[in-house]
């Protein structure tokens, strides 16, 4: 085992020294701390020192035997005749030439002085918020990022600028950092951010490997929620087509018309539509005879399939039926599941509400919860009225209503639409937002 250098005075008056060191063959780094500042802002360094453990009794006799030495006062005693705690990883940090920087950057912020760069970028403050979590601080980071106001200086630089050309990396960084350091705008702009754009991490032949940085893998159950978020709404929009194609098939006049070409027109209006989906990659004509074919979902941004299903024709039969078609009944339901995507964290969406999440998950996660068997759009959301815009009082939801001016009802709305089992897109007999049907318990 490499021998630890000289300490960087993070306390130059501390009474203990920590070696640290990322894993037992790498080289370490001493840091003279102030053990009373450490305890108090991480429960790791807490339990450790308190007295239950080895480390801890060695401190207190350590301290002990300096004061019989002749040393009462230990902020002028040498750092050699200090006692020494031993360090062993920092946590699923991302691959760096040293951790010294790193964790006296840490150390600095438990003890509440500046790092040792004054705006310290995305990828400094994700690996601090790993080292945090390593040593359950997250509390104490939390809020001395929020004095800082690194992440308000990030929002500041990077504002008007479009995100989409942001790396998965990155996009992690930041979701990463508005879960360990409480940031919940964050939390909900990068989490869905990732789910509209899909993840390599997410695709089936993906091998995990647990020496990735901590944010390749979101803790607290957060990556498979977004998982399945992502395919709840890869179904809803799936469903739209399914929809259609089965109107048309079915044998129901679609034509209103009346007229004698009204047969022509629904068969025209088949055809074409067999002819755009398929075209557009989203239908696969397939004999059920025999499938040797495995299902797979959709891999790519989902906002361009949306905008891939809008470039759906206006063509017509004939010139008496102008009004006819997909096009003129798909638009007005695509722009009903848009609103909900748009990366606007202030809108009505799919993204993870922090503040849900870490308040009130039982009652909120998608992963959670139970699917209603049907969701039925009612004459209220015709056009581009959807539920975000209507009162409050309209929106009833079949779970806890949550705390007085909880956003957890709003969003449930949101989820019972992209999870429901079926989903009726045509209804116009609702007149008002109904609670969906749940499958009993």
């Amino acid at each position: 085992m490499l021998e630890a250098e000289d300490p960087m005075d993070i306390a130059p008056g501390g009474d203990l020294i920590l070696e640290v060191r990322q894993d037992e063959g790498s080289g370490a780094f001493s840091y003279r701390v102030e053990s009373k500042m450490l305890r108090q802002n991480s429960r790791y360094f807490d339990s450790l020192l308190s007295g239950r453990f080895s480390e801890g009794q060695q401190l207190s006799a350590a301290l002990e035997a300096l004061k019989i030495d002749g040393h009462p006062e230990i902020a002028h005693a040498p750092a050699d005749t200090l006692p020494r705690i031993p360090i062993v990883n920092v946590g699923r940090i991302s691959k760096v030439s040293t951790i010294q920087t790193l964790t006296a950057d840490f150390l600095r912020a438990l003890h509440g002085h500046d790092l040792a760069v004054t705006n310290p970028p995305v990828a400094n403050l994700a690996n601090l918020a790993v080292v945090a979590d390593r040593f359950d601080a997250h509390a104490h980071l939390a809020r001395y990022v929020q004095r800082k106001k690194y992440l308000h200086a990030i929002d500041a630089k990077t504002r008007g600028k479009p995100s989409t050309g942001m790396s998965e990396e990155r996009v992690r960084q930041k979701l990463l950092i508005g879960l360990l350091l409480d940031h919940p705008p964050w939390v909900t702009r990068y989490s869905k951010q990732l789910m509209l754009r899909d993840s390599e991490q997410w695709k089936p032949d993906f091998e995990a490997n647990d020496k990735t940085a901590m944010w390749w893998d979101m803790p607290g159950a957060v990556e498979d929620e977004m998982i399945q978020r992502r395919e709840y709404i890869l179904e809803t929009v799936n469903s739209l087509q399914s929809h259609f194609l089965k109107l048309y098939t079915s044998g129901e006049r679609q034509c209103k018309l009346g007229y004698d070409s009204s047969i022509q027109c629904d068969s025209f209006q088949l055809g074409e539509m067999v002819r755009f989906f398929t075209k557009l990659g989203t239908l696969r004509l397939q004999g059920t005879i025999y499938d040797p074919a495995e299902p797979d979902h959709y891999s790519g941004d989902i906002n361009r399939l949306l905008e891939s299903l809008r470039q759906c024709s206006s063509y017509q039969v004939d010139r008496n039926h102008s009004h006819c078609g997909l096009r003129v009944r798909l638009l007005p339901l695509l722009d009903l599941i848009q609103i909900h995507l748009s990366l606007d964290t202030g809108s009505l969406d799919i993204g993870i509400c922090g503040e849900c999440w870490s308040r009130n998950r039982p009652s909120y996660a998608w992963s959670l919860a139970k699917r209603p068997v049907l969701w039925t759009q009612s004459r209220s959301l015709t056009g581009n009225r959807t539920l975000a815009s209507l009162p409050k009082k309209k929106v009833q939801t079949r779970e806890h209503q949550g705390s007085p001016g909880s956003c957890l009802p709003r969003h449930l709305i949101v989820r019972d639409m992209f999870m429901a089992a079926e989903r009726d897109w045509t209804a116009r007999d609702a007149d008002s937002i109904l609670a969906p049907t749940t499958e009993p318990k």
